[in-house]
């Protein structure tokens, strides 16, 4: 599951995960070994679309079902809704 820390590596590695693999420390890659990097990828591109009103009213509640599915709390789907709306 996804949480607020969890959330700050990947934005600290930009979502990359190749820079990720290169630079993480020990118990960075220890705490996202269970991430699905392109999964929590296609949510960031969704809600970055949805921030730009590119999506459908179904769409994004589609996108939000998404989102609460992969989060361990509300407090990081709003951390993440927040973080992709400045992209």
């Amino acid at each position: 599951m996804l949480t607020v820390e969890k959330l700050a590596i990947l934005i600290k590695y930009h979502w990359n995960f190749r820079q990720f693999e290169k630079q993480a420390t020990v118990p960075e890659k220890a705490l996202m070994a269970d991430i699905d990097w392109d999964d929590l990828s296609e949510i960031l591109q969704d809600l970055k679309r949805y921030h730009h009103h590119l999506v459908s009213t179904g769409y994004a509640q589609q996108i939000h079902a998404n989102l609460l599915a992969v989060c361990a709390d509300e407090d990081t789907a709003q951390t993440f809704i927040g973080y992709a709306s400045t992209l």
